[in-house]
């Protein structure tokens, strides 16, 4: 009897769905990558307890030890910890593995104000200042902690529904007493003040400076100093020279402009939430009610004589001992081993415009 050859059948896909990564036992893990940067990568994940989703910072320790960040990051979870408003990303937590550092931050859906401002290519003065406001008021809560956050751009700026959220913390710096940082280049160059540049010392005015290069932006489309080369566009910045506007920008918003990027005698974010076009803006968007409006009324704020001491336990790493230390920040909390999980007092000043919050909590964006 004549037997047909035995032809196996081909192997049946799998039913068995393939099982989800998880981190920390709740966070999944979805496909979609919301940046990546220096450091590492954001994901984006979901809680499985309540449904909602979270940016995930993912940060690779031996890359991070390899390139003398530690302080960097420490940075970034003692300010974000500590601070709380509603313009700023809201930190939820962070934790460890063997390989990487995960902080988990609030989740904000409609992208960045760098991708807006490509998309629309032009602001008009209302519309800009819808955003310039916000942040200046974010400015202006760190500024009263004394905090400074030296990477104000348009990629760090975050849109959730019609609020703006400031992150990346990685070059902020604690300034107390009118202090000033040690001559470092910190930020991100087109944004940087004429004195970051040259390598002088600094202070809270390199946000102001930003703050302004990034109205110009949102007003024009493009940024104030541009150059194919950076010793070029170096040289531009340094180099007073008369800036071409939009003929439709108003002489509110030029005398602002000239202000803030001055050279010498630089204006306080107190003193930009004081001017002539914030005022004429604000009066004109009080009908409208589109912002929650918190007008300073006095040209100088002064501060409570209260003061508070307030300690954290932001930075605790299982397994290492964070020794590198980076020659440009410096951290709020001297902390000479995190794995003891000392705590280091520091005082900050309290602030009636602190929004019914504590100055800072006692128990942090996207990553680019």
């Amino acid at each position: 009897m004549y037997q047909y050859p035995f032809y196996p059948l081909p192997p049946q896909p799998s039913t068995i769905a393939p099982q989800k990564k998880l981190l920390k036992d709740k966070y999944e893990v979805l496909q979609i990558e919301l940046g990546s940067g220096t450091y590492g990568k954001v994901k984006l994940v979901l809680d499985h307890v309540d449904k909602k989703k979270f940016a995930i910072k993912i940060i690779s320790k031996s890359y991070m030890k390899q390139i003398f960040a530690t302080q960097h990051i420490l940075n970034e979870l003692n300010y974000l910890q500590g601070c709380k408003h509603k313009n700023i990303v809201e930190y939820i937590e962070h934790f460890e593995d063997r390989d990487n550092i995960y902080i988990v931050l609030e989740y904000c859906g409609q992208g960045t104000l760098e991708e807006l401002i490509k998309k629309k290519q032009k602001f008009t003065e209302e519309e800009a200042f819808h955003y310039f406001y916000q942040i200046a008021q974010a400015i202006l809560y760190l500024h009263e902690k004394d905090i400074v956050h030296r990477d104000i751009k348009a990629d760090n700026i975050l849109l959730q529904n019609s609020n703006v959220k400031v992150c990346d913390f990685n070059w902020s710096i604690f300034l107390p007493n009118g202090g000033k940082a040690k001559p470092c280049s910190c930020g991100t160059t087109q944004y940087m003040p004429p004195e970051v540049i040259k390598k002088e010392k600094h202070d809270k005015g390199v946000d102001i400076w930003a703050l302004g290069i990034l109205l110009y932006y949102m007003l024009h489309g493009e940024l104030l100093f541009r150059a194919k080369q950076k010793e070029e566009l170096n040289e531009k910045i340094c180099n007073k020279q008369s800036i071409k506007f939009n003929e439709k920008v108003s002489k509110e918003c030029l005398q602002l402009f000239q202000q803030m990027l001055a050279h010498q005698r630089r204006i306080n974010i107190q003193q930009v939430l004081n001017s002539d076009w914030v005022i004429k803006m604000l009066k004109g968007k009080q009908s409208q009610n589109s912002l929650e409006l918190t007008p300073i009324k006095c040209k100088s704020i002064g501060q409570e004589s209260t003061r508070v001491s307030i300690v954290s336990d932001s930075s605790r790493f299982s397994n290492y001992k964070f020794t590198a230390k980076s020659l440009y920040t410096e951290s709020p909390f001297k902390q000479n081993n995190l794995n003891q999980g000392v705590q280091h007092p520091m005082i900050v000043r309290s602030s009636a415009l602190d929004q019914n919050n504590p100055a800072f909590r006692v128990e942090k964006r996207y990553f680019y």
